[in-house]
């Protein structure tokens, strides 16, 4: 070194040995014992939902704006034009654009026309935040504290992502009984790719979850509708397993059909004994006139007394929520089935 040079200051270098014992270096970004200090601190934790917020607020334009509509059979661009009022069109100023607060200072009305909101623009954005913590706090603080900071971002993020793409299929179907191919199509490979970053991750994994999660519902609803030739699961549902199977693999297929299918029998039978009650409850409105019309037959009369009965066989519920949940279930219980289950992996 020249006299009266400088030494160039550089950045920390860690080094380590890999898997199959061969030295391997890199920039030491995080430091291990400050991230474990920090990472599940209330101001961290404040931080990442702040970003569900964010990620809930661009969920609730995906949902409203991409199924087709009779006025854009195409649906409309999540991008343009900007946030505005969907009775006078004003565009929404920035200050009452922050995720959750505007909705509540606002009380749920157009500054501009006083028009209502759906109270579903803030369930969508907390859920969205909820769930990013949630993701967050599982992977830094209880299943993943003994894995290197930057593993555990990895993870937190793409799991946040796969989250963040049920939460808006999920509200789709339940509004328009649609899975859009304009949303699977692409979710499937990026869901593929986000899960090659995951530590253990092989290329097969994602593959087979893919071909098992489409082929397993394309199987069922070509069965049904050959029994009974009446339409059950929607390819649509096998499309959304399919990017079940490529981030978690094909056990992840597997639970998320039987949780799903848990959870919607679950949620069924209230719905029936409600419709059931209500419809007994129900006041007799025909008029003397329609009464004296009897019917041709004992069965019509059996048949039409059904009709005003909820029957479990004519009910329709769309599957894609309910898989869903359970897809989002399985993030917080696949360690649990790895160790009690562990020749499935």
């Amino acid at each position: 070194m020249l006299r009266g040079a400088t030494k160039k200051k550089s950045r920390p270098l860690h080094s380590g040995l890999d898997a199959v014992g061969q030295p391997r270096y890199g920039m030491r970004v995080i430091d291990a014992e400050l991230w474990a200090n920090q990472s599940a601190s209330p101001v961290m934790l404040a931080f990442v939902a702040f970003l569900g917020a964010l990620w809930g607020s661009f969920a609730n334009v995906c949902i409203y704006r991409m199924p087709p509509t009779d006025e854009n059979p195409k649906g409309l661009s999540v991008v343009q034009p900007g946030s505005h009022c969907s009775h006078c069109k004003h565009p929404v100023r920035w200050y009452d654009n922050v995720p959750m607060l505007s909705y509540l200072w606002l009380k749920g009305k157009c500054r501009d026309c006083g028009t209502s909101f759906s109270p579903r623009y803030l369930l969508v954005e907390a859920a969205v935040a909820m769930l990013f913590v949630a993701v967050y706090y599982y992977v830094v603080a209880i299943a993943y504290t003994d894995t290197a900071p930057t593993e555990q971002l990895i993870r937190s993020g793409v799991l946040a992502a796969f989250c963040w793409l049920m939460v808006v299929i999920a509200f789709i179907d339940l509004d328009h009984r649609l899975i859009l191919n304009k949303i699977t199509y692409p979710a499937i490979p990026i869901m593929y790719g986000l899960g090659l970053l995951l530590p253990g991750a092989t290329w097969k994994t994602g593959l087979i979850g893919i071909v098992v999660g489409y082929g397993l519902v394309r199987a069922i609803a070509d069965l049904f509708w050959l029994v009974t030739r009446r339409e059950g699961m929607g390819y649509g549902d096998g499309k959304l397993l399919a990017i079940v199977g490529a981030l978690f693999g094909w056990q992840g297929v597997l639970v998320g059909l039987f949780l799903g299918s848990l959870v919607g029998t679950t949620l069924l039978i209230p719905i029936l004994i409600a419709g059931r009650i209500r419809a007994a409850c129900q006041p007799n409105d025909k008029t003397d006139e329609d009464n004296s019309t009897e019917p041709d037959s004992v069965e019509d009369c059996n048949e039409s007394e059904e009709e005003d009965i909820p029957n479990w066989r004519r009910v329709e519920l769309p599957f894609g929520p309910f898989i869903a949940i359970a897809a989002v279930l399985f993030i917080f219980i696949e360690a649990r089935l790895r160790l009690h289950f562990f020749f499935l992996w």
